[in-house]
């Protein structure tokens, strides 16, 4: 068995080509040292074989100083002095019977195997002609060759021939070993990647046999390219049977009218989401899709499209039944808000009667007071209420039904305990908020222009706000210099307060264990400066771009509803003729500046 040489690649590496060169210069040399010891043995006095080997020497030259940048064009000089060196030694002494010949094979190998094919064609049909010219000359008598050449000067023709033949065969063993060697290397990566391709393929068709979506991929004529077993089951076929067919072939001409429009776009290059309803073709069940579609995109033009199927028919039947509950729930909500609605109503008709009696402002109060503040606890204790009569309503059934346990009435004793908590601290905080909201809520409900000091007006608005935020860890400091007079609007002026304030505790402060908001107040020649500043969380860019935009809010949901700002925005620009400036860092605080007149403008604005 043969043993795989070291691997040397005279060809293909730069270095190794450079070696080689040197290698072929060096039995180049050598032969040349051994003609000219030839010629000196057996023919020292004919100077043509001195030519011969001055015409050797200029070769080697040559070829040593093209080696350094072009190495095969070294090679080339090499190849072809050695060829016209041996036809005019052919030429001049024995004719094709000269020694010589022999080194027509080195030259001819040599370029073949280095230079390419078209100088092996070219040397070789170069050489068969010259050969067979001189040979038909010497019959025909037209060329009578010396006599041939002593032994010596054949043994130093011939013994570098060898030599350089020899090294250019080892070098072809070379090459043909490496390039075996490649090519099982070569083979062997290439059944691994054709195994790695085969796992990935099997991955491939398990992960979207596994996904929980009905996948599909599709070309530009709407022919589907790969589908899971997920699609293929909307259909009752096997991916086998539809891949490579149009969607216009198997998919039901109901379905291809909810689809087509959206396709279309898609076509366009423009991704779509829409909802569907398929039909069974064997059972006639109706699901419901979501589907998602993406174009594919190929040098900026669509060549397909993706899509993915999400059944969501347990969505669409829970989003119906919750419909259903809802209406329940607004009928539940209808019938036990009758009692508020019948005390709204008393109020209506107290406020109407306070008016005729020439009471606007304490009638403004309690209405202001009543509407804003009062709503809350007045229906949560009017829930309260209803629910302890549902429990009396359940208890006398119980009764009447004789199945009244201890149990079922120690647990109404608590419930009836809780909700008496419950409904008393609700009336507490009404009788509150009506003893503290007289002025405030007199100037927020009348909306008339008067005179006022501005230090007085901001702490009677901070005072009412002291029941809803008396269990606050936050607080509010007060930088008010007195004597600063207004002739404005001081109930709108209150509501941008109390806005101001509430959105601090409401947002700044949501994550501070211990926030002060401090208002300050400045007067600037005609004009007024407020500054509500906080320590709190701060508010980030994305939100400061859409602070005062109607129903914008980052706790929609979650007890905001996102008018705030854009009220406290309106108020400040139409009703008080001013404006209005935030400033925040994120993580230090946020500072809202409001800028007023001294005099508010001649009409306010609704």
């Amino acid at each position: 068995m043969l043993r795989n040489p070291a691997p040397i690649n005279y060809l293909d590496d730069q270095t190794e080509f450079r070696r080689f060169v040197r290698l072929n210069q060096w039995v180049l040399g050598i032969a040349i040292v051994l003609g000219f010891l030839g010629i000196l043995v057996s023919t020292p006095t004919e100077w043509v074989r001195y030519l011969q080997i001055a015409f050797l020497v200029g070769v080697l030259l040559v070829s040593h100083r093209l080696s350094k940048d072009t190495p095969r064009r070294s090679i080339a000089v090499i190849a072809v002095g050695v060829w016209l060196l041996t036809s005019a030694s052919v030429l001049q002494f024995a004719g094709i019977y000269s020694a010589n010949i022999v080194a027509y094979p080195f030259t001819i190998a040599m370029v073949g195997w280095v230079l390419g094919g078209r100088w092996l064609v070219g040397m070789t049909a170069l050489t068969i002609v010259f050969v067979f010219g001189v040979g038909v000359a010497q019959m025909l008598g037209w060329m009578v060759p010396t006599s041939r050449p002593l032994p010596v000067l054949v043994l130093a023709t011939i013994v570098p021939v060898l030599l350089i033949t020899s090294f250019l065969t080892y070098s072809v063993r070379q090459s043909l070993y490496n390039s075996r060697n490649r090519a099982v290397r070569l083979s062997e990566d290439l059944a691994l990647q054709i195994d790695q391709v085969a796992s990935r393929e099997h991955d491939l068709e398990q992960l979207l046999n596994n996904v929980p979506a009905a996948v599909a991929s599709f070309d530009a004529q709407s022919h589907l390219r790969r589908c899971n077993q997920r699609y293929a089951d909307l259909f009752a076929k096997s991916p086998q049977e539809i891949v490579g067919r149009s969607i216009n072939d198997y998919v039901p001409a109901l379905a291809l009218e909810q689809l087509r429009e959206n396709w279309d776009r898609v076509f366009q290059g423009l991704p779509q989401r829409y909802r569907r309803f398929n039909v069974h073709p064997v059972t006639s069940a109706v699901t419901w899709l979501d589907v998602d579609v993406t174009p594919e995109f190929q040098d900026g033009k669509v060549i397909g499209l993706y899509a993915v199927l999400v059944d969501v028919t347990a969505k669409v039947q829970a989003e119906a039944e919750i419909r259903m509950l809802n209406e329940e729930l607004e009928l539940r909500v209808q019938r036990r808000t009758n009692e508020l609605t019948k005390t709204m109503q008393t109020l209506h008709d107290s406020r109407e009667e306070l008016v005729r009696s020439q009471a606007k402002a304490t009638l403004s109060a309690l209405v202001a007071s009543v509407s804003h503040e009062l709503s809350t606890p007045i229906g949560n204790a009017v829930l309260v209420a209803s629910a302890l009569t549902d429990l009396a309503r359940d208890l006398q059934q119980q009764l009447d039904t004789g199945q009244v346990r201890k149990s079922a009435l120690t647990e109404l004793n608590r419930t009836l305990q809780e909700g008496g908590n419950m409904l008393q601290r609700n009336l507490e905080r009404a009788e509150t908020l009506l003893k503290n909201f007289k002025q405030v809520s007199a100037d927020q409900a009348s909306e008339q222009r008067r005179s006022f000091d501005l230090a007085e007006v901001v702490k009677e608005v901070v005072a009412s706000l002291g029941p809803s935020h008396k269990n606050s860890p936050h607080r509010v400091v007060l930088d008010l210099p007195g004597g600063i007079v207004m002739d404005s609007y001081p109930g709108p002026l209150g509501q941008v307060v109390i806005n101001l304030i509430n959105n601090a505790y409401m947002h700044a402060f949501e994550h501070c264990e211990a926030g002060v908001l401090t208002v300050s107040v400045l007067r600037r020649d005609s004009q007024v400066e407020m500054k509500f500043m906080d320590n709190g969380s701060g508010i980030s860019s994305d939100v400061l771009l859409h602070l005062f935009e109607p129903f914008f809010s980052t706790k929609i949901g979650r007890g905001g509803t996102g008018l705030g700002m854009s009220i406290v925005d309106s108020i400040v620009r139409k009703t008080l003729g001013g404006s209005m400036h935030v400033d925040s860092v994120v993580g230090q605080g946020s500072t809202f500046t409001v800028t007023l007149p001294l005099s508010a403008p001649g009409q306010a604005a609704p």
